[in-house]
């Protein structure tokens, strides 16, 4: 599941939260197969991270601790190893 944890139920809080959780998760996996297929940037970068987990984790930790100028900075860093 690539880490989006689809088999989990989401039958956390009221009414429509599982609904909400669930759809966010969708749109989630659009938009990452999406960019998979046609953001370069994204693409250069998913390949030298590797693993989609490790991809999100230098992601999450990268702006962290540093303020990036634009999403290509970012990619570019997480691709080449260099920050900006």
């Amino acid at each position: 599941n690539n880490g989006y944890n689809l088999e989990h139920n989401f039958g956390h809080g009221k009414k429509h939260l599982a609904v909400m959780f669930a759809a966010m998760n969708m749109l989630a996996f659009a938009m990452h197969t999406l960019c998979d297929s046609v953001e370069s940037p994204w693409i250069k970068a998913r390949n030298a991270a590797g693993k989609r987990k490790r991809f999100f984790d230098a992601i999450r930790i990268l702006t962290t601790y540093t303020v990036f100028p634009d999403w290509w900075a970012l990619m570019t860093t997480i691709a080449s190893g260099r920050p900006p």
